[in-house]
Formats: C-alpha cells, sequence, structure tokens
C-alpha cells in the first residue's frame, strides 16, 4: 500500500469498521506497526488534527474537514470521491492554496464506471514529497498555518467571529424583548 511505501508516520482512519478488511491487507498492520496505526470506525478527528504530532491530512475534501483542517493549521492532500468535493477541492488547492491533489493524473469523476484505483506508487511519492520541510510543497504548509492562525484569532475572546456572534445573539434577544413589548 502507497501509505507503506512512503515511509511516513501516520494515522489512518477507516470509517466503515465493518468494511476494514477489505482495505487492509493480512500482516499489513504488523508490517507498518512501528510508524502507523488504524483506526476503524469513528475517531475525534478535530482533536487529532489539533495535535501538534500532525503534519498533513489526506482526505476527500468534505465541507466539515476542510473548514477543521484550516482551523487546526494542517495541510491538505486531496483525494476527492464524489459530488461537491471536487468543487471543494479546486477552491482548498487553486483559489486558498492550503491544500495540493494528492494525484494529478486519472479521472476525476463520480460516475462508478470511470472511478479509477490510486497507484500504491502514486500515494507513496505524493506523501514523501508533501512531507519534505522545505520542498516544493512549503508554500501549501505555510498558507495552511497561515490560515490556521486567522481562524484561532476570530474565534478566540475578542476576534472578528466571536463579536460578530455576541451582536447576532444580542440583536436576536433585543427583537424579541422588543416584540413582547408591542
Amino acid at each position: 500500500m502507497g501509505l507503506e511505501e512512503s515511509r511516513q508516520n501516520f494515522l489512518w482512519v477507516v470509517k466503515d469498521a465493518d468494511q476494514s478488511d477489505e482495505w487492509i491487507p493480512e500482516g499489513w498492520e504488523e508490517r507498518i506497526a512501528d510508524r502507523g496505526f488504524v483506526v476503524r470506525g469513528w475517531a475525534p478527528q478535530l482533536a487529532i488534527l489539533a495535535h501538534a504530532a500532525i503534519g498533513a491530512f489526506v482526505m476527500q475534501c468534505g465541507w466539515n474537514s476542510i473548514q477543521e483542517a484550516t482551523a487546526a493549521g494542517v495541510p491538505m492532500l486531496t483525494w476527492p470521491l464524489a459530488y461537491e468535493q471536487f468543487i471543494n477541492e479546486k477552491l482548498v488547492v487553486d483559489v486558498i492554496g492550503c491544500a495540493a491533489r494528492l494525484w494529478e493524473g486519472g479521472k476525476r469523476s463520480t460516475r462508478e464506471t470511470e472511478k479509477e484505483l490510486v497507484p500504491r506508487t502514486v500515494i507513496a511519492h505524493a506523501l514523501s514529497r508533501f512531507m519534505e520541510p522545505e520542498g516544493e510543497f512549503s508554500s501549501v504548509h505555510h498558507k495552511a498555518q497561515e490560515l490556521g492562525a486567522v481562524v484561532r484569532s476570530a474565534i478566540a475572546d475578542g476576534g472578528s467571529s466571536m463579536s460578530d456572534l455576541s451582536r447576532l445573539i444580542s440583536n436576536l434577544i433585543n427583537a424579541m424583548e422588543n416584540k413582547t413589548c408591542q
């Protein structure tokens, strides 16, 4: 598998624990035990992304995952599979610049008959290149960290998001009080 060939430390969350055996070859977990760990089922994604040991997030480009990775300042390697994930990928890769595509080749389609399996050598090579501290993707890493700082500032006490939320709550309370007085 590409994760194994990349020689990178990793945590892999396989959401459907019942189907994990079809994704994980027999004996694989033992071979990668010194640098990899597999979680079957639910995992606390936000807490994981916030951990200092996380250097990148290979993701399908779901909107919540993008928000969580951005808030944590974690650079993303994109691997969209369906629907709006392809559009979300364009946003984080081509517009914002806090992510890179895992695989530039292949068909990018939601049609079952057009889907392609990403070759393991492509995954291994992409992960190895992406994790080089000052390599070709250093600008992606820096942009992700920069965005993370902006998000943390916005949601901190006195930040723009907290101020806007407080103002909204205050306006709603005032509107309710004025309505009951009439």
